[in-house]
């Protein structure tokens, strides 16, 4: 990693789950080698919409709000990037400018790779093309899961849907990792699911009842995600 001998291993094995974990080793030790730590505090972004291509991002720790432009309702949140996720690399692959922001909703570190970084890989490795371009694909699939998600009518299960999405984590086993709590508000819940903040607030109380989920100041902890994904499916 340059510029970033202090930084523990532990901050690498966070961003080689998920995508990067299912690459090949030598493309894991090309970018371990040319990864820059970079830290976020609350509220500031990597880059925003409209702003010129650049390099791509592993989130190590913290979490980061994913904001797109919507005609009638300006810039909102659609989803949250935690732990092992990577993003950024639409532009990197078309040369057209950012089309979705990235803020930290709490302190956070990242691991970049710069677009000099990643030409310098694509020039050393003959497949590393093809390792990048996965990313998008990777993507893709959070993408599509969010737009089902608003496509759910009934706003309980729309909401079950979108706190399973962003807390869910699963290990490559399938089992259910420790890391459980996220770090969001109820008007920030509410914005993702397409609701006011007096349903999000009831229907959270309900499944606090249940005993799937413990609410917390700004943060939603997941406590039953097989019983929240039962209900999620009607």
């Amino acid at each position: 990693m340059r510029n970033s001998t202090a930084a523990a291993d532990h901050l690498w094995d966070e961003v080689s789950t998920g995508w990067l974990g299912e690459r090949s080793g030598d493309f894991q030790s090309a970018l371990r080698a040319e990864v820059q730590l970079q830290s976020y505090a609350r509220g500031e972004f990597t880059y925003h919409i409209g702003d010129d291509p650049g390099g791509i991002y592993g989130l190590a720790e913290g979490s980061f709000g994913v904001y797109a432009s919507s005609e009638s309702a300006g810039i909102v949140l659609g989803h949250i990037y935690r732990p092992g996720a990577w993003f950024g690399q639409g532009p990197m692959t078309w040369g057209k400018p950012r089309y979705l922001s990235f803020r930290a909703l709490e302190p956070s570190r990242v691991l970049s790779l710069s677009l000099q970084a990643v030409d310098r890989i694509r020039r050393r490795l003959p497949n590393a093309q093809r390792e990048f371009m996965s990313l998008t694909e990777y993507n893709q699939e959070t993408m599509s899961r969010t737009v089902s998600d608003l496509l759910i009518r009934r706003s309980d299960l729309r909401i079950a849907s979108v706190l399973l999405r962003i807390l869910d984590d699963r290990s490559a086993s399938g089992k259910q990792t420790q890391r459980t709590r996220g770090q969001m508000t109820q008007t920030e819940l509410s914005e993702m699911a397409n609701v006011s903040r007096h349903t999000a607030n009831s229907v959270l109380k309900r499944f606090e009842a249940e005993g799937w989920v413990e609410i917390g100041y700004s943060w939603i902890d997941l406590r039953d995600a097989d019983a929240l994904r039962t209900f999620a499916r009607g």
